[in-house]
């Protein structure tokens, strides 16, 4: 899909939402704007959580580079 249509898209969506809110009656939106920040910090969270791990598994998987010496003995 074309990324301009996309953007389109997307700025409908968040239009219909706003023109939501502004219909809602005030203690549905306090309700409303109390689970947004709460499901905002639980997908903060868990981002956080998964690309911890996925750099640790990072670390983990390289092999570790030493340099050890060698002696060679030539006839």
């Amino acid at each position: 899909m074309n990324s301009e249509i996309i953007k389109k898209l997307m700025k409908i969506e968040r239009l219909k939402y706003e023109v939501i809110k502004d219909i809602l009656p005030k203690k549905a939106l306090l309700k409303l704007n109390k689970v947004e920040k709460e499901v905002t910090t639980i997908i903060r969270d868990i981002a956080l959580d998964f690309i911890k791990e996925y750099s640790e598994k990072d670390t983990e998987d390289e092999p570790k580079k030493e340099i050890k010496r060698v002696k060679v003995d030539f006839l």
